[in-house]
Formats: structure tokens, sequence, C-alpha cells
């Protein structure tokens, strides 16, 4: 990619209704901005600039110990990436082979990467997989897919985005057939799957009291839609944290201003510590 057309890409990025820092988006050399920026674009409509820039990353094997304490992990920018491969092809081409391999490899990093995945749900990247095979005329065997991971996932109790997403993939199947009181069950059994709060429990309850099966459905669907809280749990810092970080980045600045090295960023922090008692 030539200079001039990298820097375009990033002026465009740096100045969208949500600017993003230049810093996280302005070095071609670090594959993980050209993949901040490729996954913007898209956001942005630019299809043709999406699918230039991520073209860049796609080979590239991220470091799959790589776990920052904030931002996203090399496994996460990665499996994005493919992930948004897969739609731009999907929406080029609307034929599914190519769709369904880059979510395959993307599914792969999701499995592999131990760490906690802020970046997206991992179930929601393997069912991608399934609703593109169901639109290419496959659903039957989209849905022997579904059926092998509630199998490989039974033994896998509580919070479980694979065995939600298959459940809810089923449920909307029975739906198309005409079925929603099977539908609507599936996705009450998909819950107990799920990262339940306080709001999610009285939605769905909303739901499972509504008399008309299709309308039940409808309830329970939508649901689905609203993120309630995040799967992983670590995904969102508190505001401790931030403070924290906040906190040791400043200590760090006015310590390199005054030359006091680690000694002094430990001093500061102990000023910090102080204040707060």
């Amino acid at each position: 990619m030539e200079q001039a057309e990298w820097n375009e890409y990033v002026h465009k990025v740096a100045t969208w209704d949500v600017p993003l820092p230049m810093h996280m988006v302005n070095n071609y050399e670090d594959w993980k901005c050209r993949s901040i920026v490729g996954r913007c674009l898209l956001m942005m409509k630019d299809v043709e600039g999406a699918m230039n820039v991520l073209a860049t990353v796609r080979d590239i094997k991220p470091n799959m110990e790589d776990a920052p304490e904030f931002g996203f992990s090399e496994a996460e920018h990665m499996a994005l990436c493919l992930r948004d491969l897969a739609e731009i092809i999907w929406m080029i081409t609307g034929t599914g082979d190519a769709p369904v391999y880059y979510l395959k490899e993307a599914y792969k990093l999701c499995r592999a990467y131990k760490h906690v995945f802020k970046a997206a749900d991992r179930g929601k990247i393997w069912v991608r997989k399934l609703e593109i095979m169901r639109s290419c005329g496959m659903e039957d065997k989209a849905l022997a897919e579904a059926h092998a991971m509630l199998e490989a996932e039974k033994e896998n109790e509580g919070i479980n985005p694979y065995r939600f997403r298959a459940l809810v993939f089923m449920g909307e199947s029975m739906a198309a057939k005409g079925d929603y009181l099977k539908a609507s069950i599936l996705i009450a059994e998909a819950y107990k799957s799920y990262p339940c709060s306080e709001a999610t429990e009285k939605d769905l309850a909303e739901a499972a009291a509504t008399a008309d099966p299709q309308e039940r459905y409808e309830k329970y669907l939508h649901c689905t839609t609203i993120p309630y809280q995040p799967w992983e749990r670590d995904n969102i810092p508190t505001l401790e944290d931030v403070h924290r970080l906040q906190e040791e980045n400043f200590a760090k600045r006015e310590a390199a201003k005054s030359g006091g090295g680690a000694e002094g960023v430990a001093d500061l922090m102990n000023q910090f510590q102080k204040q707060a008692e």
C-alpha cells in the first residue's frame, strides 16, 4: 500500500464522528493499527478501503500469550479482522465459501485464546458462520453444527456463549417454520447460559408471561439483541482501575520530569494512596 493511500485512510478515521487518537491509527508498521483502521473504515461504510487495509493483516500470526490489562490483545485484533473480512466478502459476493472460511479461522482464534476476550462475544463470531450457511441454503448443515456444539459443551455449565448462540440459532429456525412455542422454549433454555442481570430477568419474565406464542417468541428474541452484561466479567475496567492507571501514568510522567526514576514513581504513588485514605 502506498504511503499516500494509507495517509488518506488514517485521516478519514482520525476525523470521523468518533475520532480515534492518532497513536492508535497512524503507524502503518504496526499491524494492529492497520486492523483498527480497516475495521473503522468498514463501520464508516468504506467497504473498498476496509478491504484494502484488512487484506494487509489477514496472514499475520498473532501472539496468543498477549493479554494487555487494557485494550485488545493480538488474538482479539486478528479475530475481529477475520470476522470483518468475512462480512466484506459476503456483502460483495453473496456467496458463502470465503466468508465461512474466514469465520472458521476467527473461531479457531477465539477457542485457542485462553485469556479474557474483551473485544466481542466469542459465540456470536462462531454463530455468524451458521447464519451465512443458512442464507446460502445450507440450513440443515448449520443446524447439525449447532447440535454438535451443544453436545460438545454439555459438560460446561454456567455462562457459555457457544451454548447460548446455538440454542438461539435453533430457536430462530423453529420460528421460521411457525413453531413459536418450541422456539420460545429454546431461547428460554439459552438464557441459562447467559450472564443475566436484574434487567435481564425482568425482561425474560415478561416474555414468559406473554400468552400468545408468537408474541412470546418475539419478546424473547428482542432480549437477545440487548447487551445486558459483558460475557467475560473482566471485559470492562472498574472506575477504580481507571483511576489507578491514570495515577500510575501521571506518576511516571512526573518522575520522568524530575529524573526520579522508579523510586520517584513509587513515592508519587504512595502520595496518591495517602490522599485516597
